[in-house]
């Protein structure tokens, strides 16, 4: 790889191809259409994706269709781990750095697609390898963590997966929801509130990890939507459900409160201690509806 490249250029191009190609097609770009932004350049990369006879990857991608709805999590996790390949080596990160990270990654979809267009996975990862002068019996790279379940467009665990104890705590609260006591929107808004706050609070007394955590918050709020809009149709649509591409916040996230400005803090500042009065008057004329709660 010639070191006067403007660095990172030709990375960042194959990567705007694969999201030019995921566009046009109408999907998500995952690490799949991260393959056909590689082979559609120029390199030791492209070549190596490139098959001696049978269709090309755009090809064998195209006509695979949509591989996923929600798939930015995973090639954000395989661009950072091709970042750090190319930190740890001393050079600017290139499309073969990114190709050695998506198959190491080694998703369904990437080895599908591979196996479709006649490639053989270990041949291509060599042939990187070769590009980079790493070695031929180079191990895996190290992959950064995956964001949580049920944060930005990773879905969360199903509820099959998630701590039974945790679990058990809330759906004693989802069966003693004071659903009578919904009269309004901040009715409705407070219990949201309240039960976002017991899930977080469940999760930690169990000292769960970050897919149980955001899991449980986003599992237990979809349980109360459904059941607070059984109860209330006439509230459906006057607060925003959880769903893809939002992410859970833990109750008390937000930014350490700031002094008041002369005009917009002020307005700011006077809402948040509302909305506190709102919910803590909620939870005091709710609070006989959870006796007897179970604790994790």
């Amino acid at each position: 790889m010639a070191r006067d490249e403007q660095p990172g250029g030709p990375y960042l191009e194959a990567i705007q191809r694969a999201f030019e190609f995921a566009h046009a097609q109408g999907r998500a770009c995952g690490p799949a259409e991260f393959l056909v932004g590689i082979a559609a350049g120029d390199g030791p990369a492209a070549a190596a994706l490139h098959p001696g006879s049978g269709r090309s990857v755009r090809e064998v991608a195209t006509a695979s269709g949509p591989v996923g709805e929600r798939a930015g999590y995973l090639h954000m996790q395989v661009q950072e781990a091709a970042t750090s390949l190319a930190a740890t080596r001393g050079q600017p990160v290139a499309p073969e750095h990114l190709l050695i990270a998506l198959l190491d990654q080694g998703t369904p979809e990437v080895t599908g697609l591979l196996s479709r267009a006649g490639l053989d996975p270990a041949a291509v990862r060599r042939a990187a390898l070769a590009a980079i002068g790493a070695p031929a019996d180079l191990p895996p790279i190290p992959l950064p963590a995956l964001t949580p379940a049920g944060t930005l467009d990773r879905p969360p665990l199903p509820v099959a997966d998630l701590d039974a104890r945790a679990w058990a705590v809330l759906r004693w609260r989802q069966d003693h929801l004071p659903l009578g006591r919904l009269r309004r929107t901040g009715d409705l808004r407070a219990l949201i509130h309240l039960e976002r706050t017991a899930a977080w609070r469940v999760a930690d007394r169990l000292a769960l990890d970050d897919d149980q955590r955001h899991s449980l918050v986003w599992q237990h709020a979809g349980q109360v939507a459904q059941l607070t809009a059984r109860a209330r149709t006439d509230l459906v649509g006057s607060v925003p459900r959880p769903g893809p591409g939002r992410r859970a916040q833990r109750p008390g996230s937000h930014q350490p409160p700031r002094r008041p400005g002369v005009t917009v803090g002020w307005a700011a500042w006077f809402d948040n201690r509302r909305v506190g009065l709102r919910d803590r008057w909620f939870r005091l004329r709710t609070s006989w509806h959870y006796r007897g709660c179970p604790e994790p």
